[in-house]
């Protein structure tokens, strides 16, 4: 697991993303449920972005205990919006399994366990993630054949940091 873990600059870069992001949703939303989430969620979101560019990889070691710590985190603190909330992870854990079963090449389970995570921290604001998601992923697709050609069709993205992304962004837009 450590050697997954961000080094050097890139560690740095990780380090501070993660306060600012910790930061700006304890100032934003305060010692509320909401705030709490985000305290959470942001960091390990970005630590999982790192980890999933350099390696392809989102590890169970990481988000199955955020997982759980969300889920704790809503229970304790919105205890009427905690079956909204796994509700929003079991439908988006379904779909994303079903098109990680059809398209193994395509979907990684570590993606399907961060929809999951997703879902339990955002609740119906999941679908927003999702959409931002998509369209950054069609963005840099197209962006890659413009650059490449259709060489870049050939080429893989790391789907997480794009979903950390749409779920950052849904978490304070929302």
């Amino acid at each position: 697991m450590s050697a997954l873990l961000p080094r050097g600059r890139e560690a740095v870069f990780v380090a501070l993303t993660s306060a600012t992001l910790l930061s700006a949703s304890l100032a934003v939303y305060g010692l509320t449920s909401r705030g709490l989430v985000g305290s959470v969620l942001c960091p390990v979101l970005v630590l999982l972005a790192a980890i999933d560019w350099r390696h392809r990889l989102l590890p169970n070691a990481i988000v199955i205990p955020a997982t759980i710590v969300m889920a704790a985190i809503v229970a304790a603190t919105e205890r009427g919006k905690l079956l909204e909330h796994l509700l929003a992870a079991v439908a988006v854990g379904a779909v994303f399994l079903t098109a990680a079963l059809i398209a193994p090449s395509g979907l990684g389970m570590g993606d399907v366990k961060l929809t999951v995570l997703i879902g339990v921290a955002l609740g119906t604001q999941t679908l927003s993630a999702l959409i931002v998601a998509s369209i950054a992923v069609l963005t840099l697709a197209a962006g890659l054949v413009a650059i490449e050609g259709r060489s870049g069709l050939r080429r893989t993205i790391a789907f997480g940091p794009l979903l950390g992304l749409g779920a950052i962004v849904a978490f304070f837009g929302g």
